[in-house]
């Protein structure tokens, strides 16, 4: 059996150790960084090194004030999610806060993620610095900005695991699911669970609620729209659709198109690290500086470095956590088409978001595959309405596939866009499905790979 190339290399913090990595540099146009953000990324990692006892360990990697703020950065190590749960709950605290004291006057309560075991941290949750992040995101795309979003009425589509209040036992009224301004429209863990009477009843509540944002997982409201073209029925407008809460694919982008007049953009951000990046008018994702700083560590050439890598965050302004050089999991690719032509230039300029690192794969020659790789060599297929894909060993991968509405199963062309992205001898097991299922978390999860990936052995040891 071939050793992944990603084998090869070495894993920081194991062998051989880079003893100063450098902030990347090799932006195709250089980012703009105004003194205001600046000051905040120096009292940002001051406070956490000098005051937060989470990083007590970690001032032994500052190279100190005689180097730019940004050598500083690089010299640290990622914060995982693993330290969020050691350290939990006072480690990121500044000492000047109490967390009994703020839990019991509500400024802040405790929040557990979704996700598979190793993804799922408790979390110290401020909503006053949430509605902050989410506000400073809105300037990053002319369509929100236009809106001068603020007290809008907004409708939510997602998963109820993730977002609003579970119930798969019975069927919600509206007053229970109504909350200030907000609507949420499922209450259910998954749309295997919804009714044709649960469709007809969302598609109601759109049109009588009549909400200025939409903001929605793509998967459950691409599922809405098959289901609205389906019965033949009409679908509000809303005057912005915001996709959040996993990568949208291909398939699904085309369907809410087709439904939907309104303008749409992506937002990314996590519940630990509040609004990271926005997609802009012109398909292009910003940094919210406001709130954040973003860093980026290259993957190694041969995985798709310089261009493909992953993002740290480090968080401005929550009083009630430090988040310091955050590993989101979540890897990015960078624009190289030039300066955007929406005019914003404050960071790094992303040509999209490629997907989790949980969610990689091999090629069968050991190069590391991402989702938004995957999705480009099938998103081409129109008659291919959903998929999930593993990967079970160096070069055998298996894909289930639901067809579009009455269209026979893609089988040769799904055959032929995966050996094309994995090698020629790629070994490719297709079954056709009605549909695709929701993860118990409620989320769709389209690839992985059951072989271990480890990922930091896979960056550009320069830069980690």
């Amino acid at each position: 059996m071939r050793l992944p190339l990603c084998a090869c290399l070495v894993t920081p913090g194991r062998g051989r150790m880079n003893p100063m990595p450098q902030p990347f540099d090799r932006y195709p146009f250089d980012p703009v960084r105004d003194a205001a953000y600046q000051a905040r990324c120096v009292e940002t990692l001051e406070l956490a090194l000098n005051e937060t006892p989470a990083y007590r360990g970690w001032r032994t990697f500052d190279p100190g004030v005689t180097h730019n703020i940004d050598e500083r950065y690089a010299a640290l190590p990622a914060l995982t999610k693993s330290d969020l749960r050691t350290h939990f709950p006072s480690g990121f605290v500044p000492p000047c806060r109490d967390v009994r004291e703020g839990l019991r006057k509500g400024e802040i309560e405790y929040v557990r993620t979704s996700g598979t075991t190793d993804e799922q941290v408790t979390n110290l949750w401020n909503q006053a610095w949430w509605n902050a992040s989410e506000r400073t995101s809105w300037p990053l795309n002319a369509h929100a900005a236009r809106l001068k979003l603020g007290d809008h009425r907004e409708a939510l589509l997602t998963s109820a695991l993730s977002v609003g209040i579970h119930a798969d036992d019975r069927d919600l009224s509206l007053e229970e699911r109504t909350h200030g301004r907000f609507l949420f429209l499922n209450e259910k863990s998954s749309p295997a669970r919804w009714t044709p009477a649960l469709g007809r009843r969302m598609l109601a509540e759109l049109e009588t609620f009549r909400p200025v944002v939409l903001e929605a997982n793509p998967s459950y409201l691409s599922r809405l729209v098959s289901f609205a073209e389906r019965e033949a029925l009409d679908v509000f407008q809303p005057d912005l659709i915001v996709l959040t809460f996993e990568m949208a694919c291909a398939a699904d982008l085309r369907r809410i198109r087709r439904v939907f007049r309104s303008p749409v953009c992506s937002s990314y951000g996590t519940t630990e690290a509040g609004y990271v990046l926005m997609e802009c008018e012109h398909g292009r994702f910003h940094p919210n500086v406001e709130s954040c700083r973003v860093d980026y560590q290259p993957l190694a050439a041969p995985h798709g470095g310089p261009h493909i890598g992953r993002i740290l965050v480090t968080t401005f302004g929550n009083p009630w956590c430090v988040l310091l050089r955050f590993n989101t999991g979540d890897l990015v690719r960078l624009d190289t088409r030039g300066p955007c032509p929406c005019g914003r230039r404050s960071g790094l300029t992303l040509a999209g978001i490629e997907g989790r690192t949980k969610n990689l794969t091999l090629a069968t020659e050991g190069r590391l595959v991402t989702e938004r790789q995957v999705d480009a060599a099938l998103g081409s297929l129109p008659s291919l309405a959903a998929y999930q894909l593993v990967q079970t060993s160096a070069a055998d991968y298996r894909i289930r596939c639901a067809p579009e509405m009455s269209e026979p199963l893609p089988t040769d062309a799904v055959a032929n866009a995966l050996r094309g992205l994995y090698g020629r001898d790629a070994t490719i097991t297709i079954e056709g499905q009605p549909d695709i299922a929701a993860s118990p978390s409620g989320k769709f999860r389209r690839v992985w790979s059951e072989l271990p990936i480890p990922i930091d052995a896979c960056l550009d040891v320069r830069y980690a």
